[in-house]
């Protein structure tokens, strides 16, 4: 029979090593879950600093696009689709429309208009139709100037283009200094300019002027 101190040391020696096996397990685990996890933080830790400067450019570019009204810039008029009523020196009201009306200086009284379309009764009870890209209308002059391709038309049928043209509210007057283009049942007709009376319902085209007449008008004149 063995001594019974060597089986008590047998016991000791066998948990001991079983000890020692347990922490060698623990050691083994810890060591691979540092092999997985390092790689995954330091891609976590790459990604955040590639992420970071772009939340910083993104900030900065906020930063610029953001801008203080300039002095001065809240106390102009602006009015959105809206319309204009002008009176005319027979008290004849002209109805115009504009996606934007602005005052182009605090009290100024000079007024921009964006993308205006107006309406203009004649003495016949006809009407004129004027739109353009750009206007300005002067409230102290009473005058419309009109901007960028404009197009009048009459309801007997005549349509203009020119580039530029000022009309007179108080004297019922326009004139264009501008390359004309016109047309009609008549035919058709190039102009350096051109006249504009309201009151006499007359138009004068002016400088070099050529006119196309359609044959069919001159066959119905003989």
């Amino acid at each position: 029979m063995e001594n019974q101190t060597d089986i008590d040391a047998y016991f000791a020696t066998t948990g001991l090593n079983k000890n020692k096996n347990k922490s060698v397990d623990k050691r083994t685990r810890l060591i691979k879950i540092i092999e997985i996890a390092f790689p995954s933080i330091a891609a976590i830790l790459l990604g955040l600093l590639i992420i970071t400067p772009s939340f910083k450019e993104t900030a900065d570019s906020i930063k610029f696009d953001i801008t203080r009204p300039q002095k001065g810039e809240l106390e102009k008029l602006h009015i959105e689709n809206s319309e204009l009523f002008i009176t005319d020196k027979n008290n004849q009201v002209n109805n115009f429309t504009a996606d934007n009306l602005d005052e182009t200086s605090p009290g100024s009284k000079l007024i921009k208009l964006t993308n205006p379309k107006g309406e203009m009764p004649d003495t016949d009870n006809q009407m004129y139709h004027l739109e353009s890209p750009v206007g300005y209308y002067d409230q102290n002059k009473n005058t419309l100037r009109l901007e960028q391709t404009v197009k009048l038309r009459h309801t007997d049928g005549l349509n203009a283009t020119t580039e530029a043209l000022v009309y007179d509210f108080k004297k019922n007057y326009g004139q264009s200094d501008t390359k004309t283009f016109a047309e009609s049942d008549l035919g058709t007709l190039n102009s350096q300019g051109f006249r504009f009376d309201k009151n006499k319902n007359l138009m004068i085209f002016t400088g070099k002027t050529h006119i196309v007449i359609k044959e069919e008008q001159l066959r119905a004149q003989q």
